[in-house]
């Protein structure tokens, strides 16, 4: 299963953007953030990369270019 990655550069855009798309879809997603423990940021990778969660949407900051395997 393929998944979708939305970015955005401030934490009120993420969690705005991730309440905007579980409302328009019915679906979760994951969120990944800089300032996120390193256990949650991991979790929601997970998350993202199990095709049996039902999240395979990601709001993310630039985070995701620094080290975070999808």
């Amino acid at each position: 299963m393929l998944g979708d990655c939305i970015v955005a550069f401030t934490r009120k855009d993420l969690f705005r953007y991730k309440a905007m798309v579980e409302a328009a879809t019915k679906k979760k997603s994951s969120i990944v953030y800089g300032r996120l423990p390193p256990e949650v940021r991991a979790q929601q990778a997970r998350m993202f990369n199990d095709p049996t969660s039902g999240s395979n949407i990601l709001v993310a900051s630039d985070a995701i270019g620094m080290g975070l395997n999808l």
